[in-house]
């Protein structure tokens, strides 16, 4: 495909994505109206307009929740650190962050063999913000949870993060295992007190699979820090509550929105490697046809998806967390 025919396609589905935008806003108003561990009002599989299956598409969103969350948590730890240093900028400040940054992530086992990504700062005006920190992850940075990280991640804070109304920008062009992820993420501090801190998030994100299969994302969302506040030296009490929605298309041409369950959030926690419970709904034209279950908190690495398919049958696989169907020459 040349240059130009992947730019129309482009530009195709961001025109797309907003109108699916705004379809899933109005989902995400009603979606906590009815029970949602009922399938009794999912569209059949043949009833769906996809190009390819509910297996198929489902597995492959997830897979890059998957991803994102591994992103931003490295987002959060990197960032949360810089909320020390509001302070005149120096080389001596600098290299402190430096110092704070390996010390605390060695503390944390966060990374194999203790390898870091490279880490340079550059420090605005006004004691030092906006602040940017570029992490750059190389070829291959491993952690210890067996996730795979390559490429560059770029933060800009315009003040300490835990100010009211600080924003975080992140650029994304990184790959994480095999998938690689483009563009962009605006995070603002809407609440901060001693019990939780939660943030606003809203992102436009493209996702290429080693198929060549390219997703893109547009959310909002909430990420709230709702345990763990108090022992920053400590992950193993952390806990993220995320809620929101999301509108889809990919090259395929699949267009579907996905809503998270407000009275069943996505749930991190700082010792597990991948989502630990949380109940996703995908749906088109507001009507649902499929369930995504994260489980019920324990860090077992596995979900379960619901579905009807075309024969009116009620079905429902176990996943692996992170898997997908998009492989190199894999046929669906």
């Amino acid at each position: 495909m040349s240059k130009q025919a992947i730019l129309n396609q482009k530009f195709t589905i961001m025109k797309k994505l907003t109108f699916l935008f705004l379809a899933a806003i109005a989902a995400s108003f009603t979606s906590c109206d009815t029970p949602t561990d009922t399938v009794d009002k999912l569209l059949n599989e043949d009833q769906v307009s996809l190009n390819n299956t509910v297996s198929t598409v489902v597995t492959s969103e997830e897979a890059t929740e998957d991803i994102t969350e591994t992103a931003d948590y490295e987002v959060d730890l990197y960032s949360f650190l810089a909320n020390e240093y509001d302070v005149p900028a120096s080389s001596s400040t600098k290299n402190g962050m430096l110092e704070r940054y390996y010390e605390m992530f060695k503390m944390w086992k966060r990374y194999k063999n203790d390898q870091l990504p490279d880490i340079s700062i550059e420090f605005g005006d006004n004691n030092g913000f906006p602040l940017g920190i570029t992490l750059n992850y190389g070829d291959s940075t491993v952690l210890n949870n067996g996730k795979v990280i390559s490429g560059m991640m770029k933060i800009e804070l315009t003040a300490p993060p835990f100010t009211d109304g600080a924003v975080r920008e992140i650029t994304y062009d990184l790959m994480i295992d095999s998938v690689s992820i483009d563009g962009w993420k605006r995070i603002e501090l809407t609440h901060n007190d001693d019990v939780a801190r939660k943030f606003a998030f809203t992102s436009e994100m493209t996702f290429t699979f080693p198929d060549e299969t390219q997703l893109f994302r547009k959310a909002e969302r909430t990420r709230e820090w709702v345990s763990g506040l108090d022992t920053k030296l400590d992950v193993s009490d952390d806990r993220i509550e995320i809620r929101g929605s999301a509108t889809c298309v990919d090259t395929e041409q699949n267009e579907y929105t996905k809503v998270i369950d407000d009275e069943n959030p996505l749930v991190r926690i700082g010792t597990c490697r991948v989502i630990v419970s949380g109940l996703v709904t995908f749906s088109q034209n507001q009507t649902e046809f499929a369930h995504f279950d994260y489980g019920d908190g324990e860090c077992d690495n596995m979900a379960t998806y619901t579905y009807i398919d075309e024969n009116g049958e009620t079905v429902t696989k176990e996943v692996e967390i992170g898997h997908h169907n998009r492989y190199k020459n894999h046929d669906n």
